[in-house]
């Protein structure tokens, strides 16, 4: 392991504990845009699936993904003065921060959203907070913030949730560390191979630091 490697967050689900928030949201959601609700005993069993197939399962119309991530955005910033850190992560990340690491967060929540939070937590000592509106290819967005603050590929490590944020830093050609208590279960991400598969906020500071 690099001395000191940067490491780039995803927000939802790796920072932000924002699942049953989204949850609750996309459902109301379902009766204006037409999609299927997720029951509550299908809860686990979505955590299995991809993006694409969460789509499919639930119906959702591909051309009014667009408005309904952006009406997400707005319902959830109603509620984001109480959603909270993951827990035992907030410790964890001033530990880091402390021991030099330089750190960010890419994410496709809006700019909004993120800085309420971070303030409201405590945690506004990020070095830069880039948003993307791409859902499917975050890579460029990797690609996009790691050429604006000058850093190579080498030095560089996404921390995310999802099976989509394995495949972006793949695809941009970064180390991945895969948190297990976000969107996806763990065999959804180990079926993606990281390059590191992270179980509790500590086990961050025992890879990183």
């Amino acid at each position: 392991m690099n001395n000191n490697p940067v490491l780039i967050f995803d927000f939802d689900g790796t920072i932000a504990d924002t699942f049953h928030y989204l949850l609750r949201i996309g459902n109301r959601l379902s009766e204006e845009f037409h999609f299927n609700k997720i029951r509550p005993d299908e809860v686990e069993e979505m955590k299995d699936k991809n993006v694409q197939e969460t789509i499919r399962h639930l119906n959702i119309p591909l051309l009014k993904i667009p408005m309904i991530v952006a009406k997400a955005k707005k319902e959830l910033h109603k509620e984001i003065d109480s959603v909270e850190p993951i827990e035992g992560l907030k410790e964890i990340l001033l530990q880091l921060k402390s021991k030099g690491h330089k750190m960010g967060i890419l994410t496709s929540n809006s700019s909004k959203n993120v800085l309420g939070f971070l303030k409201n937590n405590g945690l506004d000592f990020f070095d830069f907070i880039y948003t993307t509106s791409k859902i499917w290819s975050k890579n460029w967005g990797l690609l996009s913030l790691m050429n604006e603050n000058g850093l190579k590929c080498s030095e560089v490590i996404y921390v995310g949730d999802e099976t989509r944020d394995i495949k972006a830093a793949q695809k941009a050609g970064i180390r991945c560390a895969a948190v297990t208590w976000g969107y996806n279960s763990q065999k959804a991400l180990e079926a993606q191979h990281p390059d590191y598969l992270i179980h509790s906020p500590k086990d961050l500071l025992q890879l990183f630091a």
